[in-house]
């Protein structure tokens, strides 16, 4: 009898040892779905869809540079990064609030160095993407963290540091086009627009991957032109698209 409790005793405590391994396994997260979509709290926002105060303030105040990304934050505000790195911010009526300093909690968004990041999150970097290196790191406005890595993920966690997925990054859908100065533009482009719109100055030009160029103008106004510099397509973001048929809209 007194062999039969012992054995008991024993199995039980095996079984014990068991469950603690197992809860170990849970905390390293193990068992973490990696393809979760997390909403980031930033979005990306096409330059010629910000509000028209902003264009305007951006061409009067800044005529040499034009718009890297545009950015609309979760507390409605738009965040305006242009070529010389100053990161403006604008209320959701595109009146100027100030220039943003991401080292200082001055709008909201802070940027954190890797290493101040909570130990949570930085184990569970090193031990889901290994080899990754941390590029950026936030503290946003609803106290989430987002982090990129040197491998284009980016990851949102919470507060305490728990996992909440991968920020689906398709509202960025030129986020391999490539900013270029107004001044390397061809020239049949700029003469183009200086014949067509006199009025008007550039805010921001790129060159897509397929080596066509989109020009956006500081009233809103898109303009595609084809690798050569020949004008394709205007458009206006109100319904109204003219083609190089349409002869810029004219008869």
């Amino acid at each position: 009898m007194k062999k039969i409790k012992f054995l008991s005793l024993a199995f039980v405590a095996l079984l014990s040892l068991n469950s603690c391994s197992s809860d170990d396994d849970g905390d390293t997260g193990t068992d973490v779905d990696l393809n979760l979509i997390a909403d980031s709290s930033d979005h990306h926002v096409n330059s010629a869809a910000l509000p028209q105060p902003v264009l305007t303030y951006i061409s009067t105040n800044y005529p040499d540079n034009t718009i890297h990304e545009a950015e609309v934050e979760d507390n409605g505000q738009f965040e305006v990064e242009l070529n010389n790195g100053i990161e403006l911010v604008f209320d959701a009526q595109g009146n100027f609030l100030g220039i943003d300093d991401d080292g200082e909690d001055d709008f909201g968004d802070e940027d954190i160095a890797a290493a101040n990041l909570p130990e949570k999150i930085r184990n569970f970097i090193s031990t889901h993407f290994a080899g990754a290196s941390i590029e950026e790191a936030e503290l946003e406005n609803n106290g989430n963290y987002e982090i990129e890595l040197s491998t284009d993920v980016k990851l949102v966690f919470n507060a305490n540091g728990d996992f909440l997925g991968r920020v689906d990054d398709d509202d960025n859908d030129d986020k391999d086009d490539e900013d270029i100065a107004v001044a390397d533009l061809p020239q049949s482009i700029r003469d183009y627009i200086a014949e067509n719109y006199p009025d008007n100055s550039i805010i921001e030009a790129e060159k897509e991957d397929d080596g066509t160029f989109e020009v956006t103008l500081n009233n809103g106004m898109e303009l595609k032109f084809d690798a050569e510099g020949n004008f394709v397509s205007v458009d206006d973001h109100n319904g109204d698209d003219d083609d190089d048929d349409d002869d810029n809209g004219e008869d």
